[in-house]
């Protein structure tokens, strides 16, 4: 069968099968260096306008699913009356929403760069939900009168005399009876709609919602640094966002333009990451929700589905929202730095004083823990992980949960806030995740990581195989061409040997005719002696080992010696 398979790729002849066989070891040694399979990842990976790591890119196919629980107050009463001490809140959830993200206004730039819009949609998905948000009613804080109240704690007294005779002409409850719908996207409140009033530029909404606050991101420009050859920044970071390196909100009074602990350095918005990750590399993530960049830390190596390579785990460590951390000092306010385990957003927020943190306080001082009944920090449930795929640096699986807290400082003047100083209330957190891949990803991932690799070794195997076997036909071949003719060339010799007896059979005639000469030699004795004389020739010296017929001997007169004549050709003595 393999002769057959060379014959029709090399043609005949002993030259083409060994060229052809040199060729497939060529192959198979240009197979096995020069990994198709990476060619095809290369390809499919390069960012530009177009390339499948672009749309991937640019209207991500994946659904990042966001996960709302809220914590529902069941005590409300018992504690506004003081009759409880603490406030018990039960978590109710999820109420399920999908992210629909398109990154539009798309310019490569000449350093390497792509500038680009975010443009991101919430779909509520009821099937993943617990129930209908427009249907359930939860029991709340009410955020912008406490939010309000502590943020006015340290203007003049007149300022909050006239806050509070607002809040009591308005009848505003600390804590309200709404409809899940009314609280994350919005419901009508008082003092809002006059702060909106009053001052539009500070307040530019006129219903709260405590997502559509969070996630209105507004319109930002971004830049991002794309992979190249002269690359001298890390791949997929954010070189600017509005034009700034730095996150402004946080930047040094003293030095405003300066780079600081909290600036966006080698910061990401987690959507791809660069080729060949290592171990040492550290990710800050970046989304304008969270107010700051969250660092994501290589924790440890997890296997995947048989034939599919391991993938690198990424976590925020507990402390990561501890202020006590270098790290974490430039997101202190000014007022001072929040316990272990809180982050200050408020700048991002209408300088309410708002925190992020893991959720029920996972990872942050114990105090937190105990303000509140009903909190139970599991590090299982309430730790966020990103494994990603470290040769493609694409995520295949996404875990960020974060929660929002509204932190009440002392104020002395708004009565129907004091109940509440000195707490951290928690609000709601959110699990951001990833349930499935795309096909198009899948099948990118299952070409590159199963069937690849084997048809690449099997065509190397074959290639190589069928080289070796036409080199060594080849060869062969060869060889016994080589037997053939030195067998033809033997033949021919042997034919001018006839040729040469002949003439020599003549020469032994004539000297028989001379007298008997040296060819003819006395066996055991001369004529007289009675002896066998036998003729010489190449009968007898150079073909001593044939065996030559007698063909007529002679009586020597007088003489009982025997002159017997042999004949140089067996066929010749055969015919007579």
């Amino acid at each position: 069968m393999l002769l057959n398979l060379a014959g029709r790729l090399c043609g005949r002849g002993n030259a083409r099968y060994g060229l052809c066989g040199f060729g497939l070891l060529i192959i198979s040694y240009a197979l096995f260096f020069f990994n198709p399979v990476e060619i095809i990842k290369s390809a499919k990976l390069k960012f530009v306008e177009g390339s499948y790591a672009f749309q991937l890119w640019q209207k991500p196919p994946v659904k990042v699913y966001v996960n709302v629980y809220i914590f529902n107050v069941t005590n409300a009463d018992r504690f506004l009356a003081g009759e409880d001490e603490k406030l018990d809140v039960k978590e109710v959830g999820p109420y399920v929403y999908w992210e629909e993200l398109e990154n539009t206004n798309t310019t490569f730039q000449s350093n390497d760069t792509v500038t680009y819009i975010p443009r991101r949609k919430l779909h509520f998905d009821l099937n993943l939900s617990v129930g209908d948000p427009e249907v359930d009613h939860i029991v709340v804080p009410n955020i912008p009168l406490l939010g309000f109240s502590s943020m006015l704690r340290s203007s003049p007294m007149f300022v909050n005399v006239v806050f509070n005779s607002l809040v009591e002409y308005q009848d505003s409850q600390p804590i309200l009876d709404l409809s899940v719908k009314e609280f994350l996207w919005g419901y009508e409140d008082r003092l809002v709609k006059m702060a909106s009033s009053v001052l539009p530029t500070w307040i530019d909404f006129s219903k709260f919602g405590l997502l559509d606050r969070m996630l209105d991101e507004g319109t930002n420009v971004v830049t991002m640094n794309v992979p190249s050859e002269r690359q001298t920044r890390r791949p997929y970071t954010i070189d600017n966002f509005n034009g700034s390196p730095i996150l402004r909100q946080w930047a040094n009074t003293d030095e405003p333009n300066e780079l600081n602990k909290c600036s966006l350095n080698a910061s990401s918005e987690g959507l791809l990451f660069p080729r060949h990750l290592t171990k040492d590399m550290n990710f800050p993530i970046y989304r304008k929700a969270f107010c700051r960049t969250l660092p994501l830390t290589y924790s440890s190596t997890s296997d995947m589905p048989i034939g599919y390579p391991s993938v690198y785990l990424y976590k925020f460590l507990p402390d990561v929202f501890n202020s006590s951390l270098d790290d974490n000092k430039c997101y202190c306010p000014r007022d001072g730095c929040l316990p272990a385990g809180l982050s200050d957003i408020s700048p991002c927020y209408y300088n309410i004083p708002v925190a992020v943190s893991f959720p029920h306080f996972y990872g942050g001082d114990p105090a937190l823990v105990d303000n509140v009944n009903g909190i139970a920090p599991n590090m299982e449930k309430h730790q966020s992980v990103v494994a990603v795929q470290p040769d493609l640096g694409i995520p295949l699986a996404v875990d960020i949960k974060i929660q929002l807290n509204l932190i009440i400082k002392a104020t002395r003047y708004v009565s129907r806030a004091k109940k509440f100083n000195g707490l951290t209330l928690p609000i709601c957190w959110l699990h951001l995740e990833v349930k499935s891949l795309p096909s198009s990803l899948n099948a990118l991932l299952y070409l590159c990581f199963n069937v690849g690799p084997v048809l690449v070794k099997a065509v190397v195997a074959l290639t190589a195989s069928v080289g070796f076997f036409l080199v060594g036909l080849s060869i062969k071949r060869f060889g016994r061409d080589q037997q053939k003719q030195q067998h033809s060339v033997n033949g021919s010799a042997a034919g001018d040997h006839e040729d040469g007896r002949g003439r020599g059979y003549e020469d032994d005639d004539h000297d028989d005719d001379n007298g008997r000469g040296d060819d003819y030699e006395d066996d055991g004795g001369g004529a007289e002696s009675g002896g066998l004389i036998v003729k010489r020739g190449p009968a007898a010296g150079r073909y001593r080992d044939k065996s030559y017929l007698p063909l007529h001997h002679v009586t020597v007169p007088g003489s009982s010696s025997v002159i017997v004549d042999y004949d140089h050709s067996q066929d010749y003595a055969r015919g007579r």
